[in-house]
């Protein structure tokens, strides 16, 4: 079992044999910043059964308590085979505003570049509204890269932005953060 610490955490990779404890744990709170907040034990277990949680493009994490060994979030990392890999964090809200995720982060970007050097970059998206998230990538050393409008339906059929974040190997390594050129267009 790989096993990974990082201040007061640790983090396990997910196995097959631990399908219904990851059920449970999903459909055991709700995931407001989620497109979906709810998802039922049947729609868990089919992505499961279709490796959306581990297979060669993907990898889960446990993210447990050290100190007491609760699962306290979990970090899905996918496209693992492509040039630029995308993360899913989820923090139980009993957990949140620990710092959990800032710790994840870190840890999750430093465990890609390490583990794939074929891989160049890492991004994830959140709802404009997840403040908390934001401040964390932007803690962590990502930029925000893109700004999609009105394309994140929320429950209550309201529509919100989707902002992207990223981070570049090179920035990664050297502890930069290289700007999006963003006035481009002035050259044609």
């Amino acid at each position: 079992m790989y096993r990974y610490n990082i201040e007061a955490l640790s983090f396990f990779l997910f196995t097959s044999e631990e399908k219904s404890e990851l059920i449970d744990w999903l459909t055991s709170d709700k995931w407001d910043y989620y497109v979906n907040p709810t998802p039922t034990r049947d729609q868990i277990a089919s992505a499961i059964d279709r490796g959306d949680y581990y297979n060669d493009e993907c990898r889960t994490f446990w993210i447990c308590n050290r100190q007491t060994n609760e699962k306290v979030g979990l970090i899905r990392i996918y496209d693992l085979l492509d040039q630029s890999a995308m993360f899913d964090l989820r923090v139980k809200t009993a957990s949140r505003g620990a710092g959990i995720g800032k710790q994840a982060v870190r840890w999750l970007t430093a465990y890609v570049f390490k583990t794939y050097p074929e891989i160049i970059r890492i991004e994830g998206q959140t709802r404009q509204d997840n403040i908390a998230m934001r401040k964390v990538f932007r803690a962590c050393g990502y930029l925000k890269e893109a700004h999609y409008r009105a394309c994140w339906r929320t429950e209550s059929n309201e529509y919100l932005d989707s902002i992207g974040y990223g981070i570049l190997r090179s920035d990664f390594e050297n502890g930069t953060v290289t700007p999006v050129r963003w006035n481009d267009e002035t050259s044609f």
